[in-house]
């Protein structure tokens, strides 16, 4: 077991100003109502923040970038993971961090493994907060992970795992259809 802080870091987002916030727009502020619990990106359809100042150009989102909640505003969401869908749309707020992996691990292989039990137990079990719990780069650092050491393990894992997804999402369609 090593530690994840040997193998990504995560970048706290940047403190958008309030009097910049606006109902509609081009830019809309990542919040932690874009994760669902059991991970993934969730659209806020009719709830997005948007935002008309400006800001370091650093904290617009890619497409394909890793992003977790780092506060629980519902339970089971520390530490649920995302990656953004689009380029140029999405910035990255004070609440998210944004997770860059290193050459030993695989980003897709990163993001499920914020999505294991062991790892969301243990960014519950050192939180701080007693109403909403908050985590911090630091502490995510310290959680204990098993990583194969090859990369192509890594890869062929979340492969597997993301195919198994999107058939599932297909499945719910479906569902939803009937």
């Amino acid at each position: 077991m090593n530690r994840l802080g040997e193998y990504l870091t995560v970048k706290h987002g940047w403190a958008f100003k309030g009097e910049h916030f606006a109902s509609d727009g081009e830019l809309c502020l990542l919040t932690p109502g874009n994760f669902y619990e059991s991970g993934g990106f969730k659209e806020n359809s009719g709830k997005e923040r948007y935002y008309s100042g400006k800001f370091p150009k650093e904290y617009l989102c890619k497409k394909g970038d890793l992003v977790i909640a780092m506060t629980e505003q519902a339970a089971g969401l520390l530490g649920s993971a995302a990656i953004v869908p689009e380029d140029d749309k999405y910035l990255h707020n004070q609440r998210i961090g944004l997770v860059h992996c290193s050459k030993r691990i695989d980003k897709m292989y990163a993001y499920y493994l914020f999505m294991t039990s062991s790892v969301r137990r243990q960014l519950e079990g050192s939180a701080s907060g007693t109403k909403v719990k908050h985590t911090s780069p630091e502490r995510i650092y310290d959680v204990l992970v098993d990583v194969p050491d090859d990369i192509g393990s890594q890869q062929a894992i979340a492969s597997l795992l993301w195919e198994i997804d999107q058939l599932t999402s297909i499945n719910n369609q479906i569902n939803d259809n009937l």
